[in-house]
């Protein structure tokens, strides 16, 4: 692995522990934001590092509206519903058998 991608990924590894320690003091919709922006960020990463592919960079692109734009709790509860139905047809898909 290279000292790049170790970089990237202790920089991610920080930001959940961050946020877990604040979710003690974050109200509890904050939970599935953070969520959704680590799964966002570890995209990043894995673009940056030509790890991804053309499906997981869709859901980066979907995952930046979410990450990026006005947060509302409800459509973004439909929204991660749409994405995680998206994201499991896809697993289907790559792993027959599963």
């Amino acid at each position: 692995m290279d000292d790049a991608l170790k970089n990237d990924l202790f920089l991610l590894v920080g930001y959940l522990l961050s946020s877990a320690h604040g979710l003690y003091d974050e109200p509890a919709s904050y939970g599935p934001f953070r969520l959704l922006d680590a799964a966002g960020r570890l995209l990043e990463v894995m673009q940056s590092h030509n790890l991804s592919d053309p499906f997981l960079a869709e859901i980066e692109k979907e995952l930046a509206k979410e990450r990026f734009g006005a947060m509302s709790d409800l459509s973004m509860r439909d929204d991660l519903n749409a994405l995680v139905m998206r994201y499991t047809a896809e697993l289907k898909s790559r792993t027959p058998g599963l």
